[in-house]
């Protein structure tokens, strides 16, 4: 009997052994699994650690380099902004275009031009060459876009005022009409489409005045009458950067018609921006006054072709106009030109080059000559060589001085050696 409950005793307790054997096996396969874990958190911790170290010492400078770039200035170079901004200035500044971009603003742009002149030319007197202080530009423009389709352009000048030349203040008057994106109709008193020379702004110039020819052929640089310009880049990629212009003028040479005649301009210009370089063609048909007495062609025609080209630091423009002896002056009422000869032709030519020094500072020279001027007969040359600073965005000190054979006489004339030029332009 003992013997059987034995057996039984053993029987229930094989059971818990197992059930116990069983459980300190899991506890053993968990204890062993947890330092596994512990032992690949703490690797990942390590590499945590490194990683930062290793990322810290990147960020920053090394000692030596840190001393190197103390000690060793490095060039000043340009920012890419300011070689854009000198090479749109060779190629096309403010050449033409129309008021759509921007709306109009009840804040006008005010230009001052004051400058001080000296050392006459030879021969010459006060009149012919003003010398000390002149206030050689005082203007004020309103432009722009006043609605979707319609722009238009006003601008005064004050300084022709004084002497008397009150017809001369009213410089632009315009309207104009955009049928699309790249046709543009103007209609009033506006810039002739032609050269460079007669489109480029004073407040943008960089020699004191333009070329000779321009004030012999176009005194006064404006007209009335209908433009049409037109941009040819959907045309297809051998027209992209071409822009032509065509207009029917009163073609007078100065603000009133004196003969019932119309002129007709045609300009086309292509600007290839990769080179980069910009050519242009121009053409004036038409006719003018004769003296009275004189017999002959009385056409007024004239040609011209202009090159600007950019390399870097430098740039270059020159142009070249030749046409018809020009039979008046800028006057209000027809003035004759002594040496006028109906037949003869005059010509005239210009070659500018410039250095961009630094971004404030440039140096220029430039070359210009006219053969068979009409009041003397004789051909005038003269070279300038010059230093511009740009003080901002909004004004410019220039020194120039000028080498001249013989006076000119006609619009924008300059017979003084040595100009000292301040613009301001807002």
């Amino acid at each position: 009997m003992k013997t059987t409950i034995r057996l039984c005793c053993i029987a229930c307790m094989i059971p818990v052994i197992t059930n116990a054997q069983g459980r300190d096996q899991r506890i053993s396969d968990l204890e062993r699994k947890l330092v596994e874990a512990r032992s690949t958190v703490a690797a990942l911790l390590s590499t945590i650690d490194s990683l930062s170290t290793e990322v810290r010492a990147l960020r920053q400078p090394d000692l030596k380099s840190t001393l190197i770039a103390e000690t060793t200035p490095m060039p000043a170079l340009p920012p890419p902004e300011t070689a854009k901004k000198y090479r749109e200035q060779i190629l096309r500044p403010d050449l033409g275009h129309d008021e759509r971009q921007s709306e109009l603003s009840p804040r006008p742009e005010l230009f001052i031009q004051s400058r001080f002149q000296a050392l006459p030319i030879s021969g010459t007197d006060q009149q012919v060459a003003p010398s000390n202080f002149v206030l050689t530009r005082m203007e004020t423009r309103w432009s722009g876009r006043v609605a979707e389709k319609i722009g238009m352009g006003f601008e005064l000048q004050y300084h022709p005022a004084p002497a008397g030349g009150a017809v001369e203040i009213v410089n632009d008057a315009f309207v104009e009409y955009y049928p699309n994106a790249a046709v543009t109709i103007r209609a009033g008193q506006f810039v002739k489409p032609f050269g460079f020379d007669i489109q480029q702004s004073s407040s943008v110039r960089e020699s004191p005045e333009r070329g000779i020819f321009a004030g012999y052929f176009f005194p006064g640089q404006r007209d009335r009458g209908l433009m049409v310009t037109a941009k040819l880049d959907r045309l297809g990629s051998l027209w992209h950067g071409t822009q032509i212009f065509a207009a029917a003028l009163n073609g007078n040479r100065f603000f009133i018609d004196n003969n019932r005649n119309l002129n007709y301009n045609l300009r086309i210009r292509k600007v290839f921006e990769t080179i980069p370089l910009a050519i242009g063609a121009s053409v004036q048909l038409g006719r003018q006054l004769l003296p009275p007495g004189k017999a002959g062609t009385n056409k007024e025609n004239i040609y011209g072709a202009d090159v600007q080209w950019n390399w870097g630091r430098f740039g270059l423009r020159g142009e070249l106009v030749a046409g018809n002896m020009p039979s008046t002056l800028l006057s209000l009422d027809p003035e004759f030109a002594p040496r006028f000869r109906a037949g003869a032709h005059s010509l005239g030519a210009a070659v500018f080059a410039s250095v961009r020094v630094i971004k404030q500072d440039r140096v220029y020279w430039r070359y210009d000559q006219f053969n068979h001027d009409p009041i003397t007969g004789d051909n005038i040359r003269a070279f300038n060589i010059g230093y511009l600073r740009s003080m901002g965005d909004h004004s410019r000190l220039g020194i120039d001085y000028q080498l001249k054979n013989r006076s000119s006489f006609n619009d924008d004339r300059l017979n003084t050696r040595l100009q000292l030029s301040w613009n301001v332009s807002y």
